[in-house]
């Protein structure tokens, strides 16, 4: 039996883990033929209709004034209807399904407040996809990517925005886009790339937000500081993942020295004869020179104000395979 896969995105109350729903949007997909096709969705009057599926549901928390602004959501709107807990249920799948969304779990963690298991469900987020993707864009909301890969469409539609069925067609929209750009050509293959993409390449937080996770293992100091946020922090699964890939793939250097002075460089040989050198000089542009030789000819050096900067950089043409998009 083929695993169901459904785009969904909701409404919410507010923007916090308790958040609970007020609208939900949906839409089946599947691959066919290697190409990814919607669900065809009707309107009452059984004509092809733009948004996916809504439906509106009571949630037991206040809904917030940020979240009435964004989703023009308000309280009488949703009193008749029946409650998040009893509605929610019934349109999600159980058991094992690939749940497509932006920002997708924020949308699972709603979907749980509402009482749905969702233990078995293959998670793919279009806004992770889209950062790996496309990563020049100047933002990665669902709106802007809209406007990014179909400027007509979204100046049609995107005014919409907030609503969660048109968000699951703009998702949807957003989805072919990447499918493409990826030759992705099954829900698996979208999977594996959705959880690679997820596997951040920056720290995100702290004194080293924004800083190349990559980068900060070359870094005697900074390797602490990942392998503090492997044993700290328990809610970032994906950053774990990448602190762990980080140290295990880039090995430090062994150098002959502690301090290096203009006379005795601080020097690191490996076994295929290349060699590092780190030199310290006060008539250098900066104190301390960094130097790669093969063969005993130098290949690439440049200098650094610290000792720490001048080693990484010698650790990072070490270990210049593990930066191969660099």
């Amino acid at each position: 039996m083929t695993t169901p896969a459904l785009i969904i995105d909701f409404e919410a109350t507010d923007v916090s883990k308790e958040a609970e729903a007020t609208q939900l949007g949906y839409r089946n997909v599947v691959f066919e033929n290697g190409e990814l096709l919607p669900e065809t969705v009707y309107n009452s009057l059984s004509q092809v209709s733009t948004p996916g599926y809504t439906v509106s549901c009571k949630p037991d928390r206040a809904i917030s004034y940020g979240a009435m602004a964004v989703s023009h959501i308000m309280p009488e709107d949703v009193e008749c209807s029946l409650n998040h807990k009893l509605k929610i249920p019934q349109y999600l799948p159980k058991g094992e399904a690939y749940i497509i969304g932006h920002n997708v779990d924020f949308d699972i963690q709603v979907a749980a407040n509402a009482g749905v298991d969702v233990s078995q469900y293959k998670r793919i987020c279009t806004q992770a996809l889209a950062r790996r993707m496309l990563p020049d864009l100047d933002s990665h909301s669902l709106g802007a990517l809209t406007y990014a890969i179909n400027p007509e469409l979204a100046k049609q539609y995107c005014r919409n925005a907030h609503n969660a069925g048109y968000d699951v067609t703009f998702t949807l929209w957003l989805l072919e886009h990447l499918c493409e750009l990826g030759n992705i050509t099954s829900m698996e293959q979208l999977y594996l790339a959705s959880e690679e993409a997820r596997i951040p390449k920056v720290y995100g937080f702290g004194k080293h937000k924004g800083k190349s996770i990559k980068e900060m293992a070359c870094h005697e100091v900074d390797r602490k500081y990942l392998s503090w946020t492997i044993d700290e922090v328990k809610d970032k699964p994906y950053l774990i993942t990448a602190c762990n890939a980080a140290l295990s793939t880039i090995a430090l250097l062994v150098w002959t020295k502690e301090v290096p002075t203009s006379a005795l460089p601080l020097i690191a040989t490996i076994s295929n004869g290349d060699s590092y050198h780190v030199y310290y000089s006060t008539t250098a542009p900066k104190l301390y020179n960094a130097i790669k030789k093969v063969g005993g000819q130098l290949v690439d050096d440049a200098y650094f104000d610290t000792l720490l900067e001048a080693k990484a950089w010698c650790v990072k043409h070490f270990n210049i395979g593990a930066f191969p998009y660099e």
